[in-house]
């Protein structure tokens, strides 16, 4: 489970991802809103892009600051842990695979789901073979942890 107390552990590639992402913000995103409130007279849009761009870059080097790496977190191959795959059994069959990672990674791609969804919450910490009950916004349904590998 993660906690707000608790340090955020980041994959390598999440990791790579963020300090690109900073990189981005510090030298293309911000400089650009600020040349272009400059140059323009509706400045009440461009200062919301400023704010919301500044906010997400003082998120991300907090993250980035204060992150553990998945190699500090010893790795049981027989739990759910955060920078885990998973696999999971529903009731009709299907099989489907996530990564389990930090909030701030969880959008890089369409596999990795933020610790706190509602589907790493089910299956955090639980056991190969259990039955987890996710309770999604659809309504709640089970599912079999098939495999747990760690992310490396």
């Amino acid at each position: 489970m993660t906690s707000s107390s608790e340090p955020p552990v980041l994959t390598g590639e999440g990791r790579a991802r963020l300090e690109e992402r900073v990189r981005r913000l510090e030298e293309e995103t911000i400089p650009a809103v600020l040349s272009a409130m400059d140059e323009d007279s509706d400045e009440l849009g461009l200062q919301l892009e400023h704010d919301m761009a500044s906010n997400e870059l003082e998120r991300l080097r907090y993250v980035l600051q204060t992150a553990r790496s998945l190699d500090e977190i010893p790795e049981d191959p027989d739990v759910v842990q955060i920078g885990d795959w998973v696999s999971l059994r529903t009731d009709d069959g299907e099989v489907t695979r996530h990564l389990i990672v930090h909030p701030a990674e969880a959008g890089i791609d369409m596999n990795r789901i933020s610790a706190e969804s509602p589907l790493a919450q089910a299956v955090l910490g639980r056991r190969v073979g259990e039955v987890a009950v996710v309770q999604a916004p659809s309504g709640a349904y089970s599912a079999r942890i098939v495999e747990t590998l760690r992310e490396h």
